[in-house]
């Protein structure tokens, strides 16, 4: 192909918004196009590569083999040119403008608000878009270049993004009232075998972690899986079964409900929260920057926490998921630094048997 002959950025940009959403008013929509203009792009384009990209239907628009096969290409043009006008645009600026950001739905809850609510006054130029999705679509969306970050749980494979860890958050054991191990605080991870154990659906990353935590023990199927957490925790307001939750998600219960925490002995099993990015984004300096952010809002919002502590290899490897990270305890990680002025992490946390799921919704942490 000829130097006058290469796709313009308008048509590429318009190739891959039509195959994300497979739909022409979609696409221009969300391009801020016409239709009309968006079908000429497409047709330039499929001219200049002497191919069909796209197949018209009634309803949708399917991808071709040769569409299919250049995608991947224009996606990393467009994604180049992107970081392009956005470093140029973000010269000697602070954090400001619009950011889309993501929140993985045993998250969002109550840790949007909490950004919603402080990120004003720590950074007033900055503009979020927050989007709650499960790990594996907030991913798709930031590698596509439809998110600019995403916070979540890295302890998974997270498909070629960098990751900026920021803190471990506790899991808990949630249990019925009336359960065996209501108030307990020394329950053993191999404990879990044969308890009838309530999970979220294969989309969401907290039943990895989950299952992760009783693979060696337990041979039992799951009771039940739900969509949400929600609808897990009402399962087990019914006593139907246990779960296993983040302990910031024990906020949003009510000291009404018939719920009961059980806490594992130490290594205390952990998730690590961190903030996650395109590799080839020109902004790293501005996501570590608002790593630091998010991390001293969750705090000073009572957030269970504790310091990440990583290996070397995970230190020089920030895009990888550490599927060798290890479980910490409490004290080997509120050892390893302070987690704000004055206050070890994870200090406001009560550990005593008689604390039930309802007290910490009302409780600072």
């Amino acid at each position: 192909m000829p130097p006058s002959a290469l796709p313009s950025f308008s048509q590429l940009r318009a190739f891959v918004a039509l195959c994300d959403h497979q739909h022409f008013g979609e696409a221009a929509a969300t391009l801020g196009v016409s239709q009309p203009s968006l079908s000429q792009a497409i047709t330039a384009l499929e001219k200049r590569v002497g191919g069909e990209l796209v197949e018209r239907t009634t309803r949708r628009v399917l991808v071709t083999p040769l569409g299919e096969t250049l995608l991947p290409f224009a996606r990393e043009a467009v994604l180049a040119a992107e970081s392009f006008n956005e470093a140029v645009s973000n010269q000697g600026a602070a954090l400001s403008g619009t950011m889309r950001l993501g929140l993985i739905p045993t998250l969002a809850p109550y840790l949007a608000p909490i950004i919603l609510d402080g990120l004003p006054a720590e950074l007033p130029r900055l503009l979020p878009e927050l989007r709650e999705m499960v790990t594996g679509d907030l991913l798709d969306m930031l590698n596509q270049g439809r998110l600019d970050a995403a916070v979540l749980a890295i302890d998974v494979d997270l498909h070629r993004a960098a990751a900026i860890p920021m803190y471990n958050e506790p899991l808990v054991a949630l249990v019925p009232r009336t359960h065996p191990w209501a108030g307990r605080t020394d329950v053993n991870t191999a404990e879990l075998d044969g308890q009838e154990l309530l999970l979220l659906d294969e989309d969401n990353c907290l039943r990895d972690q989950t299952l992760a935590l009783c693979q060696r023990y337990s041979t039992h199927p799951p009771v039940a899986v739900a969509t949400t957490l929600s609808t897990v925790l009402r399962m087990v307001a019914h006593g139907v079964g246990i779960t296993v939750i983040p302990e910031g998600a024990l906020r949003l219960l009510s000291p009404d409900e018939p719920y009961a925490v059980a806490r594992f002995t130490a290594p205390t099993p952990v998730r690590t929260i961190g903030l996650a990015h395109r590799t080839s984004s020109s902004r790293s300096g501005d996501f570590s920057d608002l790593a630091v952010v998010l991390t001293r809002l969750a705090e000073a919002a009572g957030l269970p926490m504790e310091p990440v502590v990583q290996t070397e290899s995970e230190a020089g490897s920030n895009g990888q998921a550490g599927s060798d990270r290890q479980t910490r305890s409490n004290g080997q990680a509120g050892s390893s630094r302070q987690a704000g002025p004055g206050r070890q992490a994870g200090s406001s946390r009560q550990a005593g048997p008689d604390r039930r799921a309802g007290s910490a919704a009302s409780s600072p942490s």
